[in-house]
């Protein structure tokens, strides 16, 4: 079995058009030495995501690609990421978003080169939903990172002896894992923009769900 050093798991819901995208930014990564896997977890989307997945001769030969029989949420598909993925470290990649390409080859060695460090994690790009940069999303404090739970690289061991992600999530479920993981680690933080994530009506229209979520969170 191919044992790589990262698994990008790619998260998605009805996202066929922001899909491929994604993919291919996970695909294209400049690495030295470091190899990676890419997963994608379809949580029963009922768009095009499915027809694309099974036609796009690249998936076939470089990605594994896991589909819910129903819909399921953030935290169970991103708890099956992490039991699906064969890397030592783990990232999860919302599927409307990209990574730079030098992303994880940067992230992985600090992480090789920094035992002491759980995970670690960097600035963002915000883009409008047809690319154009909107600024940059300093992650330089705690409440930010707990906010900006996609694009972190995380020693997968660590989130196994924490529980994993909480399956019953639909929201807020990085928010939950990472309070968790600061109990028995620390992340080092990267002051570079290496994610980019995308602001469209589908993922305004749930930060209220994230809100009561974090609410539930707060009176464990």
């Amino acid at each position: 079995m191919y044992k790589p050093d990262v698994t990008l798991a790619i998260l998605n819901y009805n996202r066929s058009e922001y899909l491929d995208r994604a993919l291919r930014s996970c695909l294209d990564q400049s690495m030295s030495g470091i190899t990676h896997e890419v997963i994608v977890i379809d949580d029963n989307s009922t768009d095009d995501s499915m027809k694309y997945l099974k036609s796009n001769k690249l998936i076939k030969n470089y990605i594994r690609v896991f589909k819910n029989k129903k819909n399921m949420g953030p935290g169970y598909c991103s708890r099956l990421a992490v039991i699906k993925s064969r890397g030592k470290f783990f990232m999860r990649v919302d599927s409307d978003d990209y990574l730079n390409r030098f992303a994880i080859d940067i992230m992985t060695n600090i992480l090789k080169n920094n035992q002491e460090y759980g995970y670690v994690y960097c600035d963002h790009y915000k883009s409008d939903e047809f690319g154009i940069k909107q600024g940059i999303v300093k992650l330089n404090n705690k409440k930010k990172v707990l906010a900006h739970g996609a694009g972190i690289l995380f020693r997968k061991n660590l989130i196994k002896r924490v529980g994993n992600y909480d399956k019953k999530f639909r929201e807020a479920e990085d928010h939950d894992l990472i309070l968790r993981l600061n109990k028995i680690c620390k992340g080092f933080y990267l002051p570079i923009p290496l994610y980019r994530y995308f602001i469209h009506g589908k993922n305004i229209s749930n930060l209220g769900n994230r809100n009561k979520y974090i609410k539930l969170i707060k009176k464990k």
